[in-house]
């Protein structure tokens, strides 16, 4: 089991609800057990890697990469994956440190 966080940003415009719950509900069957005290943002354990949480996420819900983002982090293994228009991918691989 690797534990990890993932930050998420859904665009707001019309679908921005839909996309939202279904977002959330796939990241809830992932990750059963989780701290989501703080607004797009949620600690768990898996036994999933980044790649494929990030991937099922994406696949699975009604994610738009093309307009949303996110971020899936192993802190335990130092691997993140990233899905999305990132601006500045390079800043979050300069201050995440992987």
């Amino acid at each position: 089991m690797a534990n990890f966080i993932l930050t998420f940003h859904i665009k707001s415009d019309t679908g921005y609800q839909s996309r939202y719950n279904s977002f959330i509900k796939k990241l809830k069957e992932l990750a059963q057990h989780n701290w989501d005290e703080t607004t797009s943002f949620y600690c768990f354990e898996s036994s999933l890697t980044a790649s494929e949480l990030c991937h099922k996420l994406w696949l699975e819900s009604d994610f738009n990469h093309l307009v949303d983002i996110m971020v899936v982090i192993d802190v335990k293994n130092r691997v993140r994956a990233t899905k999305g228009p990132l601006v500045y991918p390079s800043l979050l691989e300069k201050y995440l440190g992987f």
